[in-house]
């Protein structure tokens, strides 16, 4: 079996992309930008994965290895193994994927010289368009006939990842620093038609056609439902995501905030499988009230600033039940409530509470939201806004 070139070691990297690789028989190597990182999975050259089932409750632990890793500063080495991989993946983050590029683009030129094989690269970042900006940075550093061969041979392939990994901080007890924590979950899309080489050979990569559909999808259903059950727990005195299920308000807005999303999905992609999408929404509710993930709702709610863009979950999720004729109320409301998050270790709430202190809540939505205050959902926020910043009752 080949090698499976995994840029970023982290919690994706690591709990999600390295196990269905390794599982699959490839040869697992790492690249990240963090030596201490890099050093020690070199040095104990596998490292633990403790999966949590929200249906069984059973705890699995495995063990991931062998593996290795190369640090991000060893440019030629990693070129090197670029050039011999058989498929690569990304789990950065969106803001480091730039960064990516030269190291990228440096693999592909000892690949082209040496006439390898078409590659894909899978792209775990949660971003519509990760997989075009990634192609568009790496391109600046070819020639053009490097990115003539490169077009042809290496394939930006957006994925969709709905595994998740709660935060260390949740398992105090945890001693191992290279131990990860996640979910069962596997399935894993990917954009069929970005493919320049074969599928992998794993079970759960599910290649799908239209995969904005997919990916639309994701974002508003199971990014909204996460986000709406941290930004209502916070308000409503919860520690963790799965908690909210318990409160009767907070469950009332997830479901009717879905069924909102639910209808626009389908109006905007009538070919979207009903039945499918039911199961979809069935599985998260499942998964999201896992007590065993402790996962936080100061995890899940992170980046406020970041999620309420016109594009993201939040003001997104409202702004695609506008285009479809749905009023979206109960988005509206989960909108609202990440408004109002305030949390002080987040560096992004704090900033957002600064900016409603000094510019007021009228232009952080006309300016940052694009929603214009006086306009139907304008009001809508601006009057769940004030309802969730009156004292919660239970």
């Amino acid at each position: 079996m080949g090698i499976f070139l995994q840029f970023g070691a982290g919690n994706i990297g690591r709990g999600f992309m390295a196990q269905l690789f390794f599982e699959a028989g490839y040869e697992v190597v790492f690249v990240d930008v963090r030596k201490d990182l890099v050093d020690l999975l070199n040095t104990r050259k596998v490292y633990p994965l403790r999966i949590l089932d929200a249906y069984t409750k059973e705890t699995i632990e495995c063990s991931i290895g062998p593996v290795r890793a190369l640090h991000a500063s060893d440019v030629e080495a990693v070129a090197m193994v670029f050039s011999q991989a058989e498929v690569s993946g990304t789990a950065v983050g969106v803001k480091n994927l730039e960064s990516l590029a030269p190291l990228i683009a440096l693999g592909i030129k000892r690949r082209r010289e040496c006439s390898g094989p078409p590659l894909d690269i899978y792209l775990c970042e949660n971003a519509k368009d990760a997989s075009s900006f990634l192609k568009k940075a790496v391109f600046q550093h070819l020639t053009g006939e490097e990115q003539l061969w490169a077009e042809k041979y290496i394939g930006f392939v957006a994925t969709s990842v709905a595994r998740m990994v709660p935060s260390r901080e949740a398992f105090p007890e945890l001693e191992d620093p290279l131990l990860v924590v996640a979910d069962a979950y596997r399935e894993f899309p990917y954009d069929a038609r970005a493919l320049r080489a074969l599928p992998p050979r794993v079970q759960s990569m599910k290649p799908v056609v239209n995969f904005e559909a997919e990916f639309f999808r994701k974002l508003h259903t199971h990014n909204l439902g996460h986000a709406a059950l941290a930004y209502l727990g916070y308000l409503r005195g919860r520690t963790y995501v799965h908690e909210g299920f318990s409160d009767p308000l907070i469950n009332e807005v997830f479901e009717k905030a879905l069924d909102e999303t639910t209808e626009a999905l389908f109006r905007r992609f009538p070919d979207l499988d009903r039945e499918e999408h039911r199961r979809i929404r069935e599985d998260i509710r499942v998964r999201f009230g896992n007590p065993l993930l402790r996962d936080t709702v100061h995890r899940v709610a992170r980046d406020p600033l970041r999620k309420l863009a016109p594009s993201e979950r939040l003001i997104g999720s409202a702004l695609l039940c506008l285009e479809e004729g749905v009023f979206p109320e109960y988005v509206a409301c989960v909108c609202a409530a990440a408004l109002c998050y305030d949390w002080h270790g987040d560096p992004e709430a704090v900033r957002l509470r600064e900016i409603i202190k000094e510019k007021g809540l009228f232009p952080l939505l006309e300016e940052f939201c694009g929603i214009p205050p006086a306009s139907p959902l304008g009001e809508r926020i601006i009057s769940w806004y004030e309802f969730w910043r009156r004292p919660q009752k239970e």
